[in-house]
């Protein structure tokens, strides 16, 4: 994607809300503090489904409130426990660590379980010892056990809280025979055993459910990364061919070079009289070697070019061939106002070749993402430098931005910086203030020894 359709993509998310990211909110990111429906600190999450059972989950504070003064009232009115506040604020702290700790608010969990299990008696066969606050309690950690860490910890949980549920059931049935005076006569179930089982049942699906949701989680992650992946790995390619287009263009520059360099050596002992025979053996060697340098650049190119383009023979073009360039594009409905002026007859052909690619790929984005719209190109040499500008405004009303493919001619202004970086010089590209697009970019003719590699 180029950075052109990366600045025109706004404007179409603009017509999804469903597809944009949620604006910032401070207080949504203070609730982020007490529901646990996003990064902790952060303002862009948005009301939907998982937001509305985060009031539920690990590391809800309004949850966590509630289950303490519910715990705080059953320990005090049902079960006459004085200190019964202490097994209340562990099973509400353990909500609230479950988001961040989940091992240490299974601890408190495991606590409030043994605190009611030991202080509490089954007065009146209310749930005992697991109340309904610590059934809550227990299938949030159990479920934040499984979605955060690894599955051993809560196959291990699960197992303690049911070793502790045994206990229970043992402690019950001592307590029974002293409440029964014929306990095989008259048998009587406890308490214990109804709650724990279903406290076993609830704990073992909240901890399938986490354990899913940590699967469905790493899916995404893998799918996340192998995206990133692959866009790195199509970027890579694609500059790559573009790399290699430029070196195709420009092994026809350098082998003009080569054949004149040849033909003046090998016609020299014959256009200059009085040469030495020293002299004229220079000239043969240079002429041999200049021969030798050719034939490696033919085996280079047929390297470089693709099987259809093995016949490509044309020369590159300069700013010469601006004009009809312009006209092309004025007749695909983008009017164009051309402007070339001050260029030197000496200009190297590498720039002339980059001048015209520059203009060229400015223009088929002016057509591809905002057709119709109106483009002044400037091509002028001032200073030992050569400026290309390409300024266009934003398409005319009811002609949209329409994609195209993601690299044109080239790739897009990846293109256009590889071919200025060869020459030494720079690019600069952006939006203008009334929704066009400017590409501007400036070549050094006089010294470009100090050109860095691209």
């Amino acid at each position: 994607m180029t950075t052109r359709e990366q600045s025109r993509r706004p404007a179409r998310a603009r017509k999804s809300r469903s597809t944009g990211p949620a604006p910032y909110s401070p207080v949504r990111a203070v609730v982020s503090y007490l529901v646990a429906a996003g990064p902790v600190g952060s303002g862009t999450w948005r009301w939907r489904f998982p937001t509305t059972l985060a009031f539920i989950g690990p590391g809800s504070v309004p949850f966590a409130f509630v289950l303490f003064m519910t715990a705080n009232q059953i320990m005090r009115t049902e079960y006459h426990v004085a200190w019964g506040v202490l097994p209340a604020l562990a099973t509400g702290a353990a909500i609230v660590l479950a988001r961040f700790r989940p091992v240490e608010a299974w601890l408190l969990v495991l606590g409030s379980l043994v605190a009611t299990m030991l202080g509490a008696d089954f007065i009146g066969w209310q749930p005992w010892p697991l109340t309904t606050p610590n059934l809550f309690a227990l299938m949030v950690v159990l479920f934040a056990l499984a979605r955060d860490r690894r599955p051993w910890a809560g196959v291990l949980a699960w197992l303690s809280y049911f070793l502790a549920g045994a206990a229970a059931i043992g402690m019950s049935n001592a307590r029974l025979v002293t409440i029964v005076s014929d306990p095989v006569a008259n048998p009587t179930p406890t308490p214990a055993t109804d709650s724990l089982t279903l406290g076993a049942l609830l704990g073992a699906l909240a901890f399938l459910v986490g354990f899913t949701v940590r699967i469905w989680r790493q899916g995404r992650m893998r799918v996340a990364e192998e995206e990133q992946v692959a866009e790195a790995e199509r970027h890579q390619r694609r500059l790559l061919e573009e790399r290699t287009r430029i070196a195709r263009e420009l092994h026809d520059i350098v082998a003009h070079h080569m054949s004149v360099i040849t033909v003046q050596s090998s016609t020299a002992e014959y256009r200059l009289a009085g040469l030495s025979e020293e002299a004229k053996a220079e000239f043969r060697s240079i002429s041999g070697q200049a021969r030798e340098s050719l034939a490696e650049m033919r085996r280079l190119l047929g390297v470089l070019r693709s099987e259809d383009e093995a016949g490509a023979r044309a020369p590159q073009p300069g700013p010469e061939a601006l004009q009809g360039l312009a006209e092309a594009v004025n007749r695909a409905g983008t009017p164009v106002a051309l402007r070339v002026g001050g260029l030197p007859e000496d200009l190297p052909e590498t720039v002339a070749l980059t001048v015209f690619r520059v203009v060229q790929e400015a223009l088929s984005n002016v057509v591809r993402h905002a057709p119709g719209a109106a483009a002044d190109a400037e091509v002028a040499a001032a200073e030992g430098r050569v400026t290309v500008t390409v300024v266009n405004g934003p398409a005319p009303a009811g002609r949209g931005s329409e994609v195209g493919e993601a690299h044109g001619s080239g790739l897009g202004l990846v293109g256009m910086r590889e071919r200025v970086s060869l020459d030494g010089g720079t690019l600069e590209t952006g939006p203008t203030a009334d929704g066009g697009f400017r590409v501007h970019a400036v070549l050094p003719v006089e010294d470009r020894s100090n050109a860095e590699e691209p």
